[in-house]
């Protein structure tokens, strides 16, 4: 059994480590306590902007210079990343916004000149939507600084509802066909224009060969085929419309038996074209 000594030698010791565990945390909450920071987030990850309190006592402090402008390093589906040099400011830089307009989009922390963030899809059945950004600078005091200039940013949707083509009005088109024919061949090109007031989608060319050894060989501009004497062309996947008062020149070579006389009538998506 331990005598008196021995146990009062032994709380000593034990209070004495006690107060040298629980010192640093007591000066801590004392005057001119020490600041524990924690670590600062990756140059390309948004974080909040923290700025020091406002104080209607401080004079009017400088607000840092704009960014450089920014630079589209990649864009994938709906995430893009932009660069930017940096701005600069006598009281510290708190954080950069990305912003469309004045709306936020992203905040990146004070180190960063390069972040990821994600945009809005473009509404169902819009094929892309153009984003207008520009980064600004925030100081430690929360002034912002100028934009900078701006970037474009195009978003395609991943979803895209397909167009049934339209019809356009009764002689709204016109076509001339133009033949250059040799002994048993041909080229021919032909005009297609839109005299509607609407645009024709998914413009499709039909028209009939007055003698049976017409054919068809090759074309371009158009997808063409050739069923019996009924030829059709079919609007290649770049210029699928025809705006109001658009043309598009098409054509082909083909071959004949003598006699090559000029289709009577030519239909645009259906209707008869003048």
């Amino acid at each position: 059994m331990r005598s008196k000594k021995e146990i009062s030698a032994w709380l000593t010791a034990v209070l004495l480590a006690a107060a040298a565990l629980f010192a640093p945390l007591a000066a801590e909450t004392g005057a001119g306590a020490a600041t524990v920071t924690t670590p600062l987030l990756a140059a390309a990850s948004a974080m909040p902007c923290n700025t020091g309190p406002a104080s209607s006592a401080a004079p009017q402090n400088t607000p840092p210079s704009a960014p450089g402008t920014p630079e589209v390093v990649h864009v994938f589906l709906n995430s893009v990343t932009l660069r930017w040099a940096p701005a600069t400011d006598e009281d510290g830089i708190a954080c950069y916004y990305v912003r469309e307009g004045t709306t936020n989009v992203a905040t990146f922390q004070p180190a960063a000149t390069e972040g990821t963030f994600a945009l809005p899809w473009p509404p169902y059945g819009v094929p892309y939507e153009d984003h207008e950004l520009h980064v600004v600078a925030v100081d430690t005091k929360g002034a912002v600084g100028p934009a900078s200039e701006s970037v474009t940013v195009r978003v395609h949707n991943d979803v895209i509802v397909t167009t049934s083509p339209s019809v356009p009005a009764q002689g709204a088109c016109r076509v001339t066909y133009q033949a250059y024919p040799w002994s048993s061949g041909m080229t021919v090109n032909i005009s297609i224009t839109n005299t509607g007031t609407q645009p024709v989608r998914d413009w499709r060319l039909t028209f009939t060969f007055p003698d049976t050894g017409q054919q068809v060989t090759s074309g371009w501009v158009a997808t063409w085929s050739q069923t019996g004497t009924q030829v059709t062309a079919e609007a290649p996947a770049w210029g699928k419309d025809l705006t109001a008062g658009a043309s598009i020149t098409i054509g082909f070579n083909g071959t004949h038996t003598g006699v090559n006389p000029t289709p009577a009538q030519f239909r645009l998506n259906g209707s008869v074209c003048a």
